[in-house]
């Protein structure tokens, strides 16, 4: 049978750690060759793009044109090494159109590292599985959000600034060895220009336009 060999990150984190690309494509191949299954150069699909958002613009342009493209001559094998390489919302439209492609026998889908096959003989057992691997994926993403949330407000409460710094300041490492923590500074070439709009501004002579204009 055919495969498609999808690899996915999000993260810096995980492009550094072993679930980066090449250890993603590496334990997929290796899955395809004990299975018999044939995945051509061209099939080997990577792509840097979050499985929670709505828009996933890489996803739909690679995987389901390769996929759509395959069916209209045979049967293929989409291969993912876990379940939250594919998705972590479970009502991500992408989800439930390659599960129907996987229960009208035009796919399978295979999640190497969790141990799961998809496909038109899936048992009851098999789909709560699939769906519960699902939830944990997503509930997954939403605590992370959580605990970001939860840090951002602690530094609020701190005074420190949580966002990107603004034109005339910069960002700068506390400890190059620790690049997390970061102060603010003053932008030594543009700090000035702040200074002048305040000026300009006070002077009663200028409006947020003609500021805009003059700097």
């Amino acid at each position: 049978m055919k495969a498609i060999n999808v690899s996915r990150v999000s993260t810096e984190e995980q492009k550094e750690a072993g679930n980066s690309l090449p250890a993603q494509i590496e334990r997929i191949n290796k899955y395809c060759e004990r299975k018999g299954f044939t995945v051509e150069d061209k099939d080997i699909l990577s792509f840097d793009e979050s499985a929670y958002k709505e828009k996933r613009d890489d996803f739909d342009s690679k995987i389901i044109a390769r996929i759509e493209e395959i069916i209209k001559k045979e049967k293929v094998a989409v291969c993912f090494d876990k379940v939250d390489r594919l998705a972590r919302n479970v009502f991500d439209k992408r989800v439930a159109y390659l599960y129907q492609l996987a229960l009208e026998g035009k796919i399978e889908l295979h999640f190497v590292s969790d141990n799961q096959i998809i496909s038109d003989k899936l048992s009851a057992t098999e789909k709560s599985g699939f769906s519960m691997s699902l939830v944990m994926a997503s509930y997954y993403s939403n605590a992370i959000s959580d605990n970001v949330k939860r840090a951002f407000e602690q530094k609020r409460r701190n005074g420190e600034w949580t966002g990107p710094v603004r034109l005339g300041y910069l960002n700068v490492s506390l400890n190059e060895e620790n690049r997390t923590r970061k102060t603010i500074i003053i932008d030594p070439d543009r700090g000035h220009l702040i200074t002048e709009m305040f000026d300009l501004y006070a002077t009663g002579n200028y409006s947020l336009e003609t500021i805009r204009k003059e700097m």
